[in-house]
Order: structure tokens, then sequence, then C-alpha cells
């Protein structure tokens, strides 16, 4: 009886390392599997730039990465906003960054929500009057040529987004035309993104547009950096 009962105990064992060993194996696939997807997706992104498609910002503003990788409140906490501070986002997906960042200037702050895919901007209309939301303005804009007056600007963001625009010095040029004195220009990159940029590249850029780096968070992974204007 003890004899059946052992081998009975060792079979399962034996059933369920074999179970543990085939799950390691499907996870390593996957996840070579991932690496080449986003290695190729970087080789395409740089020899053919284009807009994210619009349908692609349900996969790549997951439950996943606003939990564990791009917190939104903590992105925001970082932007020191204040209520009543006028805000430029630039590509909002679909807007749950956003919503963070309006939680930190109410009641009378606003965000004006650019992007260049009427697509886009539509979903989040439409969101934003399910939800009630009246303080958040989609709509759309040219990143080049913004239609905000000089220096009217607290704060603007863009979670990553920045590096999908094909001249960004340019871009960085016309955002610090419609900052204010005292603004923050803030960037958040992923390193999953397929334009994910080096955070000495993201300085390069900002220097070269004249605006200074003010601070640093994260990691290689992700991270978010600081900018404003040269002291007069």
């Amino acid at each position: 009886m003890i004899n059946n009962s052992l081998l009975r105990y060792r079979m399962i064992l034996n059933i369920g390392l074999v179970l543990r060993d085939i799950c390691v194996i499907i996870i390593i696939i996957i996840l070579i599997g991932l690496f080449f997807l986003l290695v190729v997706a970087k080789i395409v992104r740089k020899i053919h730039p284009f807009p994210i498609p619009a349908f692609m910002t349900k996969v790549i503003d997951n439950p996943i990465r606003r939990r564990f990788m791009q917190k939104p409140l903590l992105i925001a906490e970082r932007m020191n906003l204040q209520p009543g501070m006028k805000v430029i986002e630039i590509g909002p997906g679909k807007g749950n960054y956003t919503k963070a960042i309006l939680s930190k200037i109410l009641p009378d702050g606003e965000i004006y929500a650019i992007d260049i895919q009427e697509s886009i901007i539509n979903r989040l209309k439409q969101r934003l009057e399910k939800e009630k939301i009246k303080n958040i303005k989609p709509m759309i804009n040219d990143v080049y040529n913004l239609s905000f007056e000089n220096e009217s600007m607290d704060r603007i963001f863009a979670i990553t987004c920045l590096p999908e625009i094909p001249n960004p010095v340019q871009a960085l040029m016309e955002l610090k035309r419609v900052l204010k004195p005292e603004g923050i220009i803030s960037f958040s990159e992923l390193f999953i993104d397929p334009d994910y940029p080096l955070r000495r590249t993201e300085k390069r850029w900002a220097k070269e547009a004249g605006l200074v780096f003010i601070e640093g968070f994260g990691n290689f992974f992700s991270y978010q950096l600081n900018f404003g204007k040269k002291n007069k």
C-alpha cells in the first residue's frame, strides 16, 4: 500500500516537472518571438517612418504598460503640475494619460490633446463625451505649426510620441515657442516602443532646439525627461 502511494506521488511529481518545463519552453519561445518582432519593427520604422496606426493605440496603451511600465499618475507627479494650468499633449491615444494629467490641474485647468490623425481625435472625443469630461479638448494640429499663441502653455508632454515625428528638432522649436518662460516640456519613452530613442539622443534634440535639460527619471527601459527654456 505504501509502495503504491509512493509510486503515485512520484508519478504526479514527474508530470508536474514536465508541465513546468513545457511552460518554461513556451515562455522562452514567446519572448524570443517578441524580441525578433521588436527588432523587425524597429528596422521597418527606421526605413519607412510613418505615424502609428490608430488601431495600434489599443495594443500599445494596455493595462500592463500602465500598471508596471509607464504609470500615468507617476508621470503626472513628475511634471510639477498645478491647478489651472494649460497643457498640450502630443499624441493622446486613448486618453488614459490625458486623464491622469487632468486630475492634477482641475478644476480650471485645460488640456489640448493634439494629433494629426482624425480617427484618433474622433475616438477620443467620443470617449470624453461619454464620460462627460469637458476640460480636455481633442484637436487636429500640426506640431510644426501649432495654432497656439506664443508663451501660452504651462506644460507640454508626449508619451512615446516624439521619436515618431520625422523632424523632432523642428517640432521642439515650435513647442518652445508656445511654452511659457517657466514652463516644462516632458517626454516619456519606453524600450519596447519601435521608435525608442536613447536618453542622450532626446537630450541632443532638445539642445539643438534651444531647450535646457531640467531633470530625468526612470531607467534605461522606461524614462522621463523634463526640459525648459534657457534663462534669458
